[in-house]
């Protein structure tokens, strides 16, 4: 028998359901968001479902369970019912231990995506030390004053604003598809 993933923090009634089904796909949608920022794609359901189903050395989800958490409701119209041990399986597979907890419990899910925003900006870091113009602005920017520092941070942020905009770019995630 399947025994469905509970969320602590979830009120009870009629809603509770809904609201738990919702907290998935947005935190499923959180996850693949983020997956496709640092890749420059979003994964298939088929891709993450292989993924897990390695990582597990067994089946423990399909594409199809995958699709209906990330919509919040299954091809019939009903709300996923997932259990603890496919939530468990599908945050592993983003590599986040905490497993059905991140998906249902919302001091988890927030310490665990204050966690995910530490190693983006690290690995952002990286890529910028990585590039020899980036380096060489540090250099120079190492001798202004506080308050120099804080025009060119300005500056910066105005330019990748800008950058942004004539790209068409945004940061808004995309909302669960549906």
């Amino acid at each position: 028998m399947n025994t469905a993933a509970s969320g602590r923090d979830l009120p009870d009634g009629p809603n509770a359901a809904t609201e738990r089904a919702r907290r998935i796909a947005d935190r499923l949608d959180g996850l693949i968001a983020r997956e496709s920022a640092r890749t420059g794609r979003a994964p298939t359901y088929r891709e993450l479902a292989e993924r897990i189903n390695t990582l597990a050395g067994r089946d423990v989800i399909s594409k199809d369970t995958i699709r209906n958490l990330h919509h919040g409701v299954n091809q019939k119209g009903q709300l996923p019912n997932p259990t603890v041990d496919t939530l468990d399986w599908l945050g592993r597979g983003f590599g986040i231990r905490a497993g059905a907890a991140y998906f249902v419990d919302e001091a988890k899910a927030a310490a665990v995506d204050e966690q995910l925003d530490r190693l983006e900006k690290i690995g952002g870091l990286k890529q910028a030390l990585g590039n020899s113009e980036v380096v060489s602005l540090v250099q120079r920017a190492s001798g202004l004053s506080d308050s120099s520092l804080h025009v060119l941070a300005a500056l910066a942020d105005k330019l990748q604003q800008l950058e942004k905009d004539a790209q068409g770019g945004t940061d808004r995630p995309k909302p669960p598809h549906g």
